[in-house]
Order: C-alpha cells, then sequence, then structure tokens
C-alpha cells in the first residue's frame, strides 16, 4: 500500500527544476566556491536564507502550488541578494 502514493508523486517530482546558475559575490564577481573563505560565508548566509524562506512558506497560505512556490523562491532570493549574492 505504501510504494501506491509514492509511485504517483514520482511524475511531480519530475516538474521540479531547479533555478540555473551559479551564485556569485556582487562585490567581487567571484562565485561562492572560489576561495574557501568566500564559500563559508556563503554556507552561513545559505543557511539564513533557507531559514527565511522556511518562514515564507509556513506563512503562505496560497492555494496554488506554483504561485506558493514563485513566492518562497522569490524570498530565498530576495534574502540573498541582499546579503550581496547575485545568480549568473
Amino acid at each position: 500500500m505504501r510504494l501506491i502514493p509514492i509511485l504517483m508523486l514520482l511524475p511531480l517530482a519530475a516538474c521540479v527544476s531547479a533555478p540555473q546558475g551559479h551564485w556569485h559575490r556582487v562585490d567581487t564577481g567571484q562565485r561562492v566556491d572560489a576561495t574557501e573563505a568566500i564559500f563559508e560565508v556563503y554556507q552561513r548566509d545559505l543557511t539564513i536564507c533557507d531559514g527565511e524562506a522556511a518562514k515564507a512558506a509556513l506563512a503562505s497560505n496560497e492555494k496554488i502550488a506554483k504561485v506558493h512556490r514563485r513566492n518562497v523562491n522569490l524570498v530565498f532570493d530576495g534574502c540573498m541578494v541582499e546579503r550581496g549574492y547575485v545568480r549568473r
């Protein structure tokens, strides 16, 4: 019985697409994996922005899943931009 619900979700998993590009520092233009120091700061900022996106997801009452995901992604991307990153 557990296998049937999982198999029903497999086509939905194929619909989710990750944003393209890599995160870069705005001030230096370097990719976040260019040096260990930049990467450590990026990991911290990524965790903070993941938390902000999770709070937005929990607070959302949007019924349309696509709109909900877009709004949560906008919160995440906005948080990363505030912290000095751009996706290229």
